[in-house]
């Protein structure tokens, strides 16, 4: 009898235990401020449970009819804990300088991350963190499991590719043109890509219609938003030296869309196919 009732007892625990998982993880609300952040979320299926994110975080589609808790590099805090968050994910070195601080006083749970401009294995650490914070760890092994799977093709193909492609990477903001560099998010898709990018200066600089014609690449990358900022494809002659290029003249320029530049995220695998496409088109 005595072994029954602990029998009993025991399974009533797992029960109990089971069920405040299951209550806890019902009642969370998420706020993230970094859109490979958010990516990651969504990626392991915990969408659901996002009830705001940041001005950087725009993908999938139905992160957008979110509410906003403004740019990372400027958050408004109160906007942050008007949304009741239970948990904020975030990159660690968002601003203001007090956000993290002033959220974990409110008794908000906080996971602050490394911000990921490069690197395959600080992504597949913030996957990990996520994950285990989110319960979702055999997701997470999933999703890990599949970017180095697809990331391991594209190294196959790019091993075929003994001369690399010259690659400048364009950004067109109000009038003026800014080149990416090093320590960027699309200076390292390049490189995963199989390209090389031929700007060898630190983050953004502008560049003179006679740079971009001496340093001449194969390719070059403009994002969506520049798009719009010159008023449309049309209009992408405008910028000063680029019809002098070759990549111009042979038609190879390519558009990427804005969110795979928000940091290395779940999709790095996706931007990587797509850039040694059009790198190396059969």
């Amino acid at each position: 009898m005595k072994k029954f009732v602990k029998k009993i007892s025991l399974f009533l625990l797992i029960f109990s235990i089971n069920s405040l998982i299951s209550l806890s993880s019902a009642n969370q609300r998420i706020v993230i401020a970094g859109g490979s952040l958010t990516e990651i979320v969504f990626a392991l299926g915990a969408g659901d449970d996002v009830v705001g994110v940041d001005k950087t975080s725009s993908y999938p589609e139905k992160v957008k009819q979110l509410p906003q808790i403004g740019y990372w590099k400027l958050l408004n805090i109160e906007g942050v804990l008007s949304l009741k968050p239970t948990l904020f994910i975030t990159l660690n070195d968002v601003e203001p300088d007090n956000v993290i601080q002033k959220v974990s006083e409110s008794k908000v749970d906080v996971l602050a991350l490394q911000r990921v401009p490069g690197t395959i294995e600080l992504l597949y650490e913030n996957i990990n963190k996520i994950a285990s914070k989110l319960n979702k760890q055999k997701e997470g092994e999933l999703l890990i499991n599949r970017i180095k799977t697809n990331l391991a093709d594209i190294q196959t193909k790019i091993a075929t590719h003994p001369q690399k492609t010259k690659v400048l990477s364009l950004m067109s903001m109000s009038g003026t043109n800014s080149v990416a560099g090093k320590n960027t998010t699309i200076d390292a898709l390049i490189a995963i890509a199989g390209g090389e990018n031929l700007a060898k200066h630190n983050s953004f600089k502008s560049y003179t219609a006679e740079s971009i014609i001496a340093i001449n690449p194969e390719v070059i990358i403009l994002n969506k938003y520049s798009i719009d900022q010159l008023g449309g494809l049309n209009k992408i002659a405008t910028i000063p030296g680029i019809t002098e290029t070759s990549a111009f003249k042979n038609n190879r320029i390519t558009i990427i869309d804005d969110s795979y530049l928000f940091g290395i995220g779940p999709r790095v695998d996706e931007a990587a196919k797509l850039l040694f496409q059009s790198f190396y088109p059969e």
